[in-house]
């Protein structure tokens, strides 16, 4: 062998033994669907908001039983009965650059967050800010034109870095971000995985688990299967995927209350958009059956937006009677017969394919003919959701701890790419929201969120069908697991792989 080519041999072999697997040494984590958008102001789904918290962090974190507590803030004063609060930031906070986190990064965020030249889903949720304002590096002052009952979940808004300025707002800086958060991105595989790595200066203990691979596993056959191979480590599976011989390696978790199913229809068309017609379909489906269908009994009966055994649930909200009598008196009294719509599904979801067969059945009772049709994730979520290109769909939407579902259900939050897409108007509802949003007192809240409560079930904004819990599958080798509505992620970074 001449020289050149042993140093060539030699040269490749050393490379090679550098190189490492993105698997080697790191907890893998399979999610159901690739975020679209990491960047906290753009967020519009689940995963994309449990992945940004692990990068961004905001003021204030909410802890698994719903309080807040200091995240960048140290602590905060609220003061003139809600009308100004003081934030007191952490010392010795760094941006994953190296650069110092500062209050300026806070006035940035807002001002972003409320450009006419940013178009968020998000807009709007500092709430009525009258002036924003450092007083130093490290404390803050905020005032508001009016008191803002929602100031705590405002602020685990993901704070953005204003020393790179409107590069945030460029498409790379989803894939190579600037948080202040426990892990940074180290590679994003697009349709593949996210590898991230922990960050060293993080402010709070260190993660314990240096390396994390969120793998994308839309299929949950596939996720099942990754999971009996020991090729991933922590794994949702849904609630009627039984999966008991997993449990010699795995222990099975569950947070109750963790997301609702619902059938939703866009009401800018007829007859969707009358009351009546929504009540009629309340009416003709057995949901206990739906449950034991869909989920082999895994979930309860919804009665609306928010989860049982929370402050601002309202118990005396009861399900609508499963009787198709009164609804086919409703359709033939409307001159609704032989009717025909199309029904829009992720087709990665088996659950919502299982209830839309069920659904199919129990509507083709009344005359009705629903036409399913299957989409992948992405198409779903963008061209059928986000542009309202639907009649009627089944989907999930997972709680959030704070009751202001504002962003959800006001009917200024109709436009593309805002979370009210099923375009549900109601002055009333506008009137509880708005209200609610003004109003810090505890007792007040409750009362004013127990009346959206019932006015959202009682005019079927959707018609809700059940809730269900999270069930997650984790290798017995991870300690400190805590299972919380607030997702599969929730405080990953205090986990530890023995």
């Amino acid at each position: 062998m001449s020289f050149k080519k042993f140093l060539f041999l030699l040269l490749a072999l050393s490379i090679l033994s550098c190189r490492s697997e993105p698997e080697e040494n790191a907890l893998i984590v399979a999610l159901d669907s690739e975020p679209a958008k990491i960047n906290p102001l753009f967020l519009t789904d689940l995963n994309s908001h449990m992945i940004s918290n692990l990068l961004f962090r905001g003021l204030i974190k909410i802890d698994e039983q719903g309080n807040p507590q200091p995240e960048l803030a140290q602590s905060w004063e609220i003061r003139n009965n809600g009308m100004e609060i003081i934030f007191y930031l952490r010392k010795n906070i760094y941006w994953h650059d190296g650069m110092k986190f500062s209050s300026r990064d806070v006035i940035f965020t807002y001002n972003l967050l409320n450009s006419q030249n940013v178009a968020s889903p998000r807009k709007g949720l500092f709430g009525p800010i009258k002036e924003i304002k450092a007083l130093d590096s490290d404390t803050l002052v905020i005032r508001y034109s009016e008191p803002y009952g929602s100031i705590f979940e405002a602020f685990t808004f993901g704070i953005l870095p204003e020393h790179i300025g409107l590069k945030v707002l460029e498409p790379n800086f989803d894939t190579k971000p600037i948080g202040t958060g426990p892990y940074k991105i180290r590679e994003w595989k697009k349709g593949e995985y996210i590898l991230l790595e922990h960050f060293e200066k993080y402010h709070q203990t260190p993660p314990k688990i240096k390396k994390i691979i969120l793998k994308f596993i839309p299929d949950q056959t596939t996720k099942y299967l990754e999971l009996k191979s020991g090729k991933i480590h922590v794994a949702e599976l849904p609630a009627h995927f039984k999966a008991d011989e997993l449990l010699g390696r795995y222990k099975k978790y569950k947070a109750e209350s963790f997301r609702y199913v619902c059938l939703g229809f866009d009401l800018n068309k007829k007859p969707f958009n009358d009351e009546t017609f929504r009540k009629a379909i309340a009416h003709s489906i057995n949901k206990e059956e739906l449950i034991n269908v869909a989920t082999l009994g895994e979930g309860s009966i919804s009665t609306g937006p928010y989860p049982k055994g929370v402050w601002y649930f309202n118990q005396d909200v009861k399900p609508f009677q499963y009787n198709p009598e009164i609804a086919k008196k409703i359709l033939k009294e409307m001159g609704l017969q032989n009717l025909k719509f199309g029904l829009y599904i992720n087709n990665e979801n088996k659950e919502a394919i299982k209830a839309s067969q069920y659904i199919k059945e129990n509507l083709k009772n009344l005359g009705i003919d629903l036409e399913i049709r299957l989409f992948d994730w992405q198409t779903f979520r963008h061209r059928i959701i986000e542009e309202k290109n639907f009649d009627a769909v089944i989907l999930s939407r997972a709680y959030l701890w704070d009751p202001d579902i504002y962003d959800l259900w006001h009917s200024s939050k109709t436009e593309k790419g805002q979370w009210n897409f099923f375009s549900f108007k109601d002055k009333e509802l506008d009137r509880l929201l708005e209200l609610g949003r003004k109003t810090v007192n505890f007792k007040e809240r409750k009362i004013i969120y127990q009346k959206v409560h019932r006015l959202l079930y009682e005019k079927q904004a959707c018609v809700f069908l059940y809730e269900t819990p999270l069930i997650f599958y984790a290798d017995k080798k991870i300690k400190g697991i805590k299972p919380s509505p607030l997702g599969l992620l929730y405080d990953i970074e205090k986990w530890e792989k023995e």
